[in-house]
């Protein structure tokens, strides 16, 4: 209790942490209480994003991803589908605001549901102009590219096709969404592969 009591008043001053951070964390924190309070566990993306109510797997990523970044989890992934992550809850007292990357992984996690909200908004209205893109990190590929059970090579096949044409469609249009990039490349592979069956 004291434990959740520390984090919900760090979170008053932390206005980088958006309702769904939270929700993960709260369902980090029940995990990490069926587990005994044990140093480190291990989740099941699954199990977290049903109790989390995350539906997207690239936002489950990019929470678990922030609040690393944030100092109050230390996650590391597992690349390998039949073992899941290991979690562990970083004590409220020792968490310290940082500064490392948790501008840009934050930025970007706002702008994605910004972009998404402007998304929809294009459909209705045609005055809206073109959206910024953010580029996804390679380690956000390779769990994009794991979860769709697809080899971590043609993850970094991927990324480096579009990393060396800056990130555009065909190499002339700005991208608006690398997940919709990665499952056309995917479908591409499915069928060359069929074809040399």
């Amino acid at each position: 209790m004291q434990h959740l009591n520390g984090f919900f008043s760090q979170i008053l001053n932390n206005d980088r942490l958006s309702p769904t951070h939270i929700s993960m964390y709260m369902s980090l924190f029940q995990l990490w209480t069926i587990n005994r309070f044990e140093n480190q566990f291990r989740i099941v993306r699954e199990e977290v994003m049903k109790v989390s109510k995350i539906k997207s797997v690239a936002t489950y990523h990019k929470c678990l991803t922030d609040l690393h970044n944030l100092g109050y989890i230390i996650y590391e992934p597992s690349f390998n589908p039949y073992k899941g992550s290991l979690v562990s809850i970083v004590k409220t007292s020792v968490i310290q605001p940082q500064r490392r990357n948790i501008d840009s992984a934050i930025d970007r996690s706002f702008n994605s549901l910004e972009d998404e909200n402007l998304m929809n908004l294009s459909k209705n209205s045609p005055n809206v102009n073109s959206i910024d893109f953010q580029p996804p990190q390679l380690s956000e590929v390779r769990m994009y590219f794991q979860e769709k059970e697809s080899q971590i090579e043609e993850a970094q096949k991927f990324y480096d096709y579009y990393e060396k044409i800056g990130w555009t469609v065909a190499g002339k249009f700005p991208m608006k969404s690398w997940t919709a990039a990665a499952r056309n490349w995917l479908k591409k592979l499915d069928r060359v592969e069929q074809g040399s069956r």
